[in-house]
């Protein structure tokens, strides 16, 4: 009894240290909208990661008419360190915005399939980060229905001392040189972990 009761408050003690170590900071621009979500996605089991998801999005997110259409920023702070290279990112992002539309579809018209194609490519790598990718994710809006094409740069840093990996995307179907992803870039410089011993 006294070995179960110390193996039960050994685990809650790691658990609570745990805890205490991944504190994190995505910062929210005046008028951006947030999310949080946990990892594994509920639209996308199929990404086999452990952790949560949170997400920034511009004002004008939703208005089709506007230059911050669809533009958001989310991090994926995630348990370990997983093995990741283009062919897996291009898999979990084929996988998260298929579940993404479909989730979103909620039985109004029958769901196409293969819809969505993700390809992003090793670039030269940006400040903070042990890889960088960009590429374009074509999928659907389920907003209108319609198809879309976003650009997407994903940045990819480790803290093994806390045991864990961030992946932060930007995204958004505007040109690279276009003013909302200066704010999009700002969040992803401003993002910073407890540990900050990064590689």
């Amino acid at each position: 009894m006294k070995k179960t009761l110390f193996l039960l408050l050994l685990a809650f003690c790691i658990e609570k240290t745990d805890a205490q170590q991944v504190a994190y900071n995505l910062p929210r621009p005046l008028k951006w909208g947030t999310e949080k979500l946990p990892i594994p996605i509920d639209f996308a089991p199929g990404i086999p990661l452990k952790g949560n998801e949170e997400l920034r999005f511009a004002p004008g997110w939703n208005n089709s008419k506007g230059g911050e259409y669809w533009a958001y920023v989310f991090l994926w702070f995630i348990h370990g360190k997983p093995w990741l290279h283009e062919d897996t990112l291009n898999n979990y992002l084929t996988q998260y915005y298929n579940g993404l539309y479909l989730s979103n579809l909620k039985n109004k018209t029958k769901a196409p399939s293969n819809f969505t194609k993700a390809n992003v490519k090793s670039i030269h790598r940006l400040l903070n980060d042990a890889e960088t990718y960009e590429g374009q994710v074509t999928t659907l809006d389920f907003l209108n229905g319609k198809p879309i094409t976003f650009n997407i740069r994903i940045h990819l840093r480790n803290y093994p001392q806390i045991n864990r990996t961030a992946l932060l995307f930007e995204v958004a179907p505007q040109d690279y040189k276009q003013p909302v992803w200066i704010m999009m870039n700002n969040i992803i410089t401003g993002f910073s972990v407890k540990d900050d011993n990064y590689y």
